[in-house]
């Protein structure tokens, strides 16, 4: 089934974002969607809206272990786990992570937005999850937003930002280093266990 103008202004305005940045022209998106410029505009509002779908679509595939569990908690996270930074850590993943950053002075509302529609429902979403399993005693009873920050962290840890500045990397095997982030952390959560916990304020 061919796209239809929506999809073909989403697609490429997705390339163009990550091969030029943010401040790529909307003359530039209609010319490789192969549309008229009215087009854009029956569709976007604006080539800010049209950004924060961008990058709500590509969280969009991160939050789907977590709307559709496993049932076993590890399992579940491990599956997150290896999308996550599959996504984050590709190179379109720190494309996008990039621009994002270098827009954050100019563009300050947008970035607020994008945020929240990104690693803000990541983080929600997340906590949900991790919350259940504090109710059913799977996990330590504590700030579920504050077990889902550190695992993030855990998952990407200096690898991010080691990728944005190009430094080299040994070669490890994925699935161990994701299998020690989870084990890692549900050893860090697990329901015997007693630390203080800080708070966190929304």
């Amino acid at each position: 089934m061919s796209m239809g103008n929506r999809e073909r202004l989403f697609s490429a305005a997705s390339e163009l974002f990550l091969e030029h940045g943010y401040n790529v022209s909307v003359d530039a998106i209609v010319c490789r969607a192969g549309v008229a410029r009215q087009t854009f505009y029956n569709h976007f509002q604006s080539k800010e809206c049209l950004f924060a779908e961008v990058v709500k679509g590509c969280v969009q595939d991160m939050l789907a272990p977590l709307a559709e569990p496993s049932g076993e908690l590890r399992q579940t996270l491990k599956n997150f786990a290896q999308i996550y930074r599959g996504r984050a850590l590709s190179p379109q993943g720190i494309a996008s992570y990039r621009i994002l950053t270098s827009q954050a002075q100019q563009f300050p509302d947008l970035i607020r937005e994008v945020f929240s529609m990104g690693d803000g429902q990541l983080v929600g979403r997340l906590a949900v999850l991790l919350g259940n399993a504090m109710a059913t005693g799977q996990l330590r009873n504590v700030n579920p937003v504050f077990a889902a920050e550190m695992l993030l962290a855990m998952l990407l840890g200096q690898e991010r930002t080691q990728l944005l500045l190009d430094v080299p990397r040994p070669v490890e095997d994925e699935e161990k280093k994701v299998e020690r982030a989870v084990d890692g952390f549900l050893r860090m959560f697990a329901p015997d266990q007693a630390i203080d916990e800080p708070e966190i304020s929304r």
